[in-house]
């Protein structure tokens, strides 16, 4: 399986959906879009430089200095700089622009290691421009985006930066430090002390955070985010105590924490999201209103005292094995009222158990499998999900990349023809609408698999197999190499033999084979 990035996109029903553009009309769009370039921003140095009443036709004189500054912040920080150029009215309200975004993009710039030192020296410069020509209040979001400016980018300007817009009032502050700078740069708890009452979120990547009981009360903060930020489980136990409006709360790879508690006075907390955080030993949840949560790691000890609200659910064990089976043996423990879950393994050393728990609320269900381990695994013991959830709608799974050197043996066998086709004749399935394998391959397990659901779900509607590589982030069709398309086509083939004339007439059945465009009609040229 491919990153969650280039996954299929999915529905508000959790159900993973796919663009059907074939790649060389993606390509051609593409170009189309990208055909004209951005301007460069225009302001350096003191922006009054350029500052004059010249701009014709509405006459902004006429309006308001507050509608003025309003029109004026809802415009790029680009071009707001540039109007600013033209009209002294808008220099006036430059002085206090409100959205403040330095980042690669704003600037036009591309600025990597190897580049002389006066271009990477450039974004600094106007940074510090602007900041100059900025009266220092006004500033509702800081988004700072230095991660690629190597050399020039020191703590000190850093700091500088921060002190000249963290006033009073700012509502977001997201700020990516330098990624190769050693030390990595220590975010002082005191810079964030003048804006504790009007905070509303902060994001933090690469750097060092260190909160204490003294910091003091973030009384309107709702949203944070930290990625790659030094902090332990006491320090931000200390900053989530100081907080009471906490609406979203993400950690990403803070490999300092061990432990993770999510104290119940977060009344508002409704999203938690905690991803690849390495030394993570124990999650502890005692919100009592979260609804959506995200793990991505090993399987571990998660204690939830209130799980009555949480219905959506991603458990992604990428780079660790047993996921699907952590999840059919501790999950109900953890959310019993889920409607939706996700689940992804990288490997399964065990089939997944028949156990008495059931997921009565449970309507959507993903399952992932990643990389080219499961060849063998028996996609027939998935049953024991279908068994468990008697109000799932929708079933979608990702089989694995194919490995082109292993074949099954029971279809290789001379008397393949007559599949013995295991069965549980006990799963009566009234509610499963919509299923769909992908990346679909010779294997009598998923054969049976899916006999069992045509055979027990009565109210099937779409049965969905597709053979190929699917589509990536932009919808074009993903690259098949000459072996990857042969076992496409050998897996469209034995769907044909054993699946297609068994499917009811009521249901919907599609076999997407290989792209006709991209994929066969080059065969002959891979």
């Amino acid at each position: 399986m491919p990153p969650f990035s280039s996954e299929p996109m999915t529905n508000n029903e959790g159900e993973p959906v796919e663009d059907a553009s074939c790649r060389s009309v993606r390509r051609r769009r593409y170009r189309e879009q990208t055909s004209t370039n951005s301007a460069p921003l225009r302001q350096q140095g003191d922006i009054s430089e350029g500052a004059q009443n010249t701009m014709t036709g509405f006459d902004f004189d006429r309006l308001p200095q507050d509608i003025l500054c309003h029109i004026h912040s809802l415009i790029p920080l680009r071009d707001a700089a540039c109007l600013a150029c033209l009209s002294r009215r808008f220099l006036r309200s430059w002085r206090c622009f409100p959205n403040l975004t330095f980042n690669q993009e704003t600037f036009s710039l591309n600025v990597y290691e190897g580049t002389s030192y006066e271009k990477e020296k450039k974004p600094v410069d106007i940074i510090d421009s602007i900041l100059q020509n900025h009266s220092g209040t006004g500033v509702k979001t800081l988004k700072l985006d230095v991660s690629n400016y190597f050399k020039p980018i020191t703590a000190d300007h850093i700091n500088n930066w921060l002190n000249a817009a963290v006033k009073p009032g700012i509502i977001e502050i997201a700020v990516k430090f330098p990624v190769h700078n050693r030390p990595m740069f220590n975010l002082s708890c005191s810079l964030l002390s003048c804006a504790r009452s009007s905070l509303q979120s902060i994001s933090l990547f690469f750097c060092a955070f260190h909160p204490t009981l003294r910091t003091g009360c973030f009384k309107s903060l709702r949203s944070v985010y930290f990625k790659f930020v030094h902090i332990t489980s006491e320090e931000l136990g200390c900053l989530l105590s100081s907080t009471v409006s906490l609406e979203k709360l993400e950690i990403s790879n803070c490999d300092q924490l061990t432990s993770l508690n999510i104290p119940s006075h977060l009344q508002h907390l409704m999203v938690l999201n905690v991803l690849f955080c390495t030394n993570l030993k124990m999650i502890e949840i005692y919100a009592p209103k979260l609804t959506t949560f995200d793990f991505r790691g090993r399987p571990m000890k998660i204690l939830t005292s209130d799980s009555s609200h949480l219905k959506y659910m991603t458990l992604h064990g990428t780079f660790f094995s047993g996921m699907i089976q952590y999840a059919r043996t501790e999950l109900h423990s953890i959310a019993s009222n889920l409607q939706t879950l996700t689940l992804a393994s990288s490997k399964e050393d065990f089939i997944t158990p028949m156990l008495p728990v059931k997921f009565l609320h449970l309507r959507n269900l993903n399952v992932y499998f990643d990389g080219i381990r499961f060849q063998s695994y028996d996609y027939f013991s998935l049953s024991s999900f279908l068994e468990a959830c008697p109000a799932l709608e929708t079933f979608y799974i990702w089989a694995g990349e194919y490995d082109l050197a292993w074949k099954d043996p029971a279809l290789q066998d001379s008397n393949a023809d007559s599949l013995q086709i295991r069965r549980i004749p006990e799963i009566h399935h009234a509610n499963l609408k919509k299923v769909s394998i992908n990346r679909f391959f010779p294997s009598k397990s998923l054969i049976e698999l899916t006999y069992l659901i045509i055979e027990n779900a009565s109210s099937l509607q779409c049965l969905k197999l597709d053979a190929g590589y699917g589509f990536d982030t932009s919808g074009m069709c993903k690259r098949m190499n000459k072996l990857d398309v042969l076992n496409a086509l050998s897996a469209v083939e034995v769907a044909k033999k054993y699946i297609e004339g068994n499917v009811p007439s009521s249901v919907k059945f599609n076999i997407l084979e290989p792209c006709e465009r991209c994929h066969i009609a080059k065969l002959s040229q891979l």
